[in-house]
Order: C-alpha cells, then structure tokens, then sequence
C-alpha cells in the first residue's frame, strides 16, 4: 500500500488527550513559528510571562502567555516538518488550543514574486507524508482560512501575495524537473509544513492561519541563500506583530 492511500476513519490507538492528560490548559489562540530568535524576541519582551511547557523529542518547548485586547494568547516555537509539527499541534488542541498562527520562511521557485511582500498560501501540494493520514487523497489541499487572512492583511495595509505552495518532506530532493512541476502547477514558493497542517487541522476541526515571508530560492542555475544566513530577529519581529494583528480580528 502506498503512502498517499494511508487516509483511515477508524478509531486512533493512540490519542493527544492520552498523552496530556492533567497538564495545563491553554488558552484558545496560539501563535508559533520555527525560529529560535522569535523565543529570544518574546523573552526581551515584557508584554510576555513563562507559562507552561511542551515536552516533545526530547526537547522542553517554553510556552508564553500574553494579552491582546482581553484574548489570552500562547506563544512557542515548533520544530521543522510535518510529523513534528502537528504532532506539537494535536497536543496543545488536546489542551484547549482551537486556533493557531503560523508564520515561517520559505524558497522562492520564480522570480515573479512582489517584492517585499509577504505570502498566502491558497492551496498546498501535498509532496509529504503526513497529509495522506488524516484527508483522502488529492493533490492539493485547500486553505480554507486564505480568504479571511488576506482580509486582515489588507485592512493592515500588509502588502501579501496569494499563492500556492509546494510542500515536501525532502529537502535535499527539490530536483529541477520537480521544481518544473511545481510551478506548472501554479506553486511559487516551497516549504515544509503547510500541507500536513492544513490537512490536520481539518480533521481535528480547528482553525489554521499561516502566512510566510522568504529567505532564498531555487530558481536559475544555482540555489541563491539570498537572507537565508543572516539574523532573522526584525522579519520575526515583524511577523510576531503582524500576527498579534491576525489575533485582534479573528
């Protein structure tokens, strides 16, 4: 049986609520991203407390709490890639989280994007594993909450482009003739989450709103790092805000 006909309604073996039961609630509305910066920006923030922690590959993930207009939020970092991601996500719903925001970087596949403009993702193509457990098969999976986003971007006066994206688990197998199908596809940029999240979070019934700024691309003879080494401490802090905004009209 192949992987993308993995898709089964029977009963799980084992569940999130299994695994946290009697570890702190958490407020509804979560906000998270893959960078370590965004913790350091948050801990030089006084607007932010320690609230609880997330315990997963061995590692202890801080949860912060703050604030916005009388809306409790949490603030973590996940780690990198669809298993990991929404596994973190299917424990802290299990803990009372009903929405959550994302933002993270990703690699430009042409040279036609905005500049400066921050992405959208309408529709994720489904080039990893994850997905293919909790949604039957397509080859995208659309983003329901694209639209109400967008919104908020433009009421902010956010400058954003809708687009979709290519999600796979491989990063050192974005092949040329891959990226060709891609963006025969309508893909403009790749990353490796949005799929399994997007698809995740329709199963479970919760609400995801993920937006992405990016770092370096693929397109011509040879892969350009362009911002991918340097600090990302102001983009983070302006997704961070960007976010907060996303919170406030939610």
């Amino acid at each position: 049986m192949s992987i993308i006909d993995s898709y089964d309604e029977s009963e799980e073996i084992v569940k999130a609520e299994m695994y946290t039961t009697g570890q702190k609630r958490l407020p509804p509305i979560a906000i998270t991203c893959f960078k370590t910066e965004l913790i350091q920006v948050v801990k030089n923030s006084n607007n932010f407390e320690e609230y609880s922690e997330l315990y997963v590959c061995g590692e202890t993930i801080k949860i912060y709490k703050t604030q916005i207009e009388g809306k409790d939020v949490i603030v973590y970092r996940t780690l990198v890639g669809g298993p990991a991601t929404t596994s973190m996500m299917e424990e802290l719903h299990a803990r009372g989280v009903e929405t959550f925001i994302i933002f993270g970087s990703c690699g430009e596949l042409t040279s036609n994007l905005k500049k400066g403009a921050f992405i959208i993702p309408i529709e994720a193509y489904r080039d990893e594993g994850t997905s293919y457990h909790y949604i039957p098969i397509s080859d995208f999976v659309e983003i329901g909450t694209a639209t109400e986003l967008s919104r908020i971007f433009e009421e902010n006066g956010i400058p954003y482009e809708l687009t979709k994206t290519w999600t796979t688990d491989a990063l050192y197998k974005e092949t040329k003739d891959k990226l060709k199908d891609r963006v025969s596809r309508g893909c403009k940029v790749v990353e490796m989450e949005c799929a399994s999240i997007m698809a995740v979070a329709k199963s479970r019934g919760f609400k995801a709103y993920q937006f992405l700024y990016t770092d370096d691309t693929l397109e011509g003879d040879t892969w350009n790092m362009k911002t991918l080494a340097e600090d990302r401490t102001v983009i983070l802090k302006q997704c961070l805000n960007i976010a907060l905004e996303i919170v406030k009209k939610i």
